[in-house]
């Protein structure tokens, strides 16, 4: 079932938060206080995976709209929609699909089809519950009472984890049990320290009640069945760890000495036990986070919301990254919404999972996108994008041409001054080459650009990447540009641009195959000809020759960059045009040609 958005009023900060779209995996951007935990709290209470949740006039309304609390009652403070797969349609049908009487002689494929789609609606005002209703089927057909039994067991619950922290150290259980009775038990868990709360979590996915643990370790016979109790729990908690954690193998084992309560944390690469309070902050955060998951999905991973509070605030930049590759693999099976203000927790080749947390008037307001007015959200976008200080604002008043990547720009530049010493054409001075980091990422660089009103393009390559982000620009950007805008954006392909009879073709494709075949065999110390290149598939040099060396030298890929390097021992040597391998410095001018006179003719768009 996928969940496909929704909206908070009536809520703290929040008057109107408008509808808000969801994807898969959607990062709320924006400073402290503008209301990101006021939106996550709202939306978890919709349809929480704890019961007992709920909405306070006294807490949650609008203190600037205080006049009205006393009218409040009945007020909507969230909705949301889900949409249903074709086999969730039919599961509903056979659930709660009113079965007519069928006359003998009526033919039964006349009864009316399935709808194709099918959407659930929750609502909950202040002093209500939630309410479900199933929209898209045809009126009277579906038994409302075994429709919204059967949505409220099957629509995804929402799972809120903000707090993460936990010191690791040493608990004692007789304590926590006292703690425990004294805010009423297990059903005001919630009351409890995060700490306690995480203790409590880690013996629910043992599978091991408190009371009776305690009970065990006041006998010898009892101690040893809780030995037992205890090494299985070890097990499970270090198999549903690595669920999430890919980054080495770990092995927990919880302690029990007496009431005393340690959990303690082996790499197995090391073979030496550590407490858990000993290992870094970073790694405690990602214990809890995977074990409150863990415990809220029992275990299953999937069919859920995911809520997050600032993940990976404790994790260095590579945990960070690492963090975002085990976000792809639950929205398999999930929802993921996160906010943050860290720029590498934003996927720079996801731009359309962004929302901007902007504050208007002291109120919360959401854009969807990656440009915002507010220079707060906005900083953390332009760190993702490489932009620093006021780079932003110079790039600003000149004319910006995304390029690729770094090695593109490189060789760009070296063609551009080869031809300017030699007079002919070469890439104007007013155009900046911005590098983006693959031609997946290109659409968050376009984004911004045209957000801000920027004076810009994008070259891409001609193969498939290049073209699926052209399709990605022109989708979620320049298609809903007003005309006189548009022009002010255009995209280039560089096969194209450039005037190839290529099918493919990237920027080492302005060499002859010949020479940049014999930088690769310089740099590698290799002996491949050109009639050793495959013929079938690709036509760009690059995907012909990592073919080669995939299949006759066993590497897993070209390494570009290894290339370059022995690329740029002849560029050193080239001092003017002429020195160019043949070919190359006719496919470079029309090239910059095409650039030049797009940037120079805003009535041309696109190449």
């Amino acid at each position: 079932m996928d969940f496909e958005g929704f909206q908070v009023t009536n809520y703290r900060n929040i008057i109107d938060s408008g509808w808000i779209n969801a994807n898969r995996i959607t990062a709320f951007v924006g400073q402290n206080e503008a209301g990101k935990s006021n939106l996550f709290e709202a939306l978890y209470t919709l349809n929480p995976i704890i019961p007992g949740a709920d909405y306070s006039l006294d807490e949650d309304w609008p203190v600037d709209r205080w006049d009205g609390r006393k009218t409040a009652t009945g007020k909507l403070v969230c909705k949301a929609q889900f949409a249903l797969s074709k086999e969730e349609i039919k599961e509903l049908a056979e659930a709660a699909l009113i079965t007519p009487e069928v006359d003998e002689e009526e033919d039964p494929s006349s009864a009316s089809p399935l709808p194709e789609t099918v959407r659930i609606v929750l609502w909950r005002d202040y002093g209500a519950q939630t309410g479900f209703k199933v929209h898209d089927f045809a009126d009277g057909i579906l038994d409302e009472d075994k429709a919204v039994a059967w949505a409220k067991a099957n629509v995804p619950k929402f799972v809120y984890i903000h707090d993460y922290e936990m010191s690791g150290a040493q608990m004692e259980l007789d304590q926590l049990k006292q703690r425990l009775d004294s805010v009423g038990g297990d059903k005001n868990r919630h009351k409890l320290s995060n700490e306690d709360q995480t203790i409590l979590v880690i013996l629910d996915l043992a599978n091991i009640d408190l009371n009776d643990f305690i009970r065990k370790g006041q006998s010898a016979e009892g101690r040893t069945v809780r030995s037992f109790d205890k090494r299985s729990a070890s097990k499970y908690l270090s198999r549903q760890f690595a669920n999430l954690w890919q980054q080495k193998e770990v092995n927990f084992d919880i302690e029990i000495d007496g009431p005393t309560l340690n959990i303690f944390a082996e790499d197995a690469a090391i073979g030496m036990p550590v407490r858990l309070h000993r290992r870094s902050t970073g790694f405690r955060w990602y214990v809890s986070f995977a074990w409150k998951f863990t415990h809220a999905t029992q275990g299953e991973f999937k069919d859920c919301v995911l809520l997050l509070e600032e993940p990976g605030v404790h994790l260095h930049f590579s945990g960070q990254r690492d963090l975002l590759k085990v976000f792809e693999r639950l929205a398999e099976h999930n929802t993921i919404l996160y906010t943050t203000h860290l720029a590498s927790m934003v996927e720079l080749a996801h731009p359309e999972r962004v929302r901007i947390v902007e504050t208007r008037d002291g109120h919360l307001a959401i854009t969807q996108g990656i440009v915002s007015a507010q220079r707060e959200p906005m900083a953390v976008i332009e760190q993702s994008l490489g932009l620093t200080g006021d780079q932003s604002g110079l790039l600003g008043n000149r004319q910006v041409l995304i390029v690729e990547g770094g090695d593109d720009a490189i060789i760009l530049h070296k063609l551009s001054g080869l031809l300017a010493a030699a007079g002919k054409e070469r890439l104007s001075d007013r155009i900046y080459m911005w590098p983006a980091h693959g031609a997946s990422k290109t659409p968050m660089y376009a984004g911004f650009a045209i957000g801000q009103g920027w004076d810009a393009g994008v070259l891409l390559d001609s193969d498939a990447a290049g073209h699926a982000a052209k399709a990605k620009i022109d989708e979620l950007y320049v298609s809903k540009l007003a005309a006189e805008k548009a022009k002010r954006f255009r995209t280039f392909m560089l096969g194209k641009a450039s005037g190839t009879k290529k099918t493919d073709f990237a920027v080492e494709d302005l060499f002859p195959d010949k020479f940049y075949l014999g930088c690769v065999n310089t740099a590698f110390g290799l002996a491949i000809k050109l009639e050793d290149l495959p013929e079938d598939g690709s036509d760009m040099i690059t995907k012909r020759v990592e073919q080669v060396l995939k299949a006759r030298y066993g590497m897993s890929a070209l390494d570009k960059r290894r290339v370059l390097a022995e690329m740029w021992n002849h560029f050193d040597k080239w001092s003017t045009a002429s020195d160019l391998p043949a070919g190359t410095e006719a496919s470079a001018q029309k090239l910059f040609k095409a650039i030049n006179a797009a940037f120079t003719d805003e009535t041309q768009s696109s190449q």
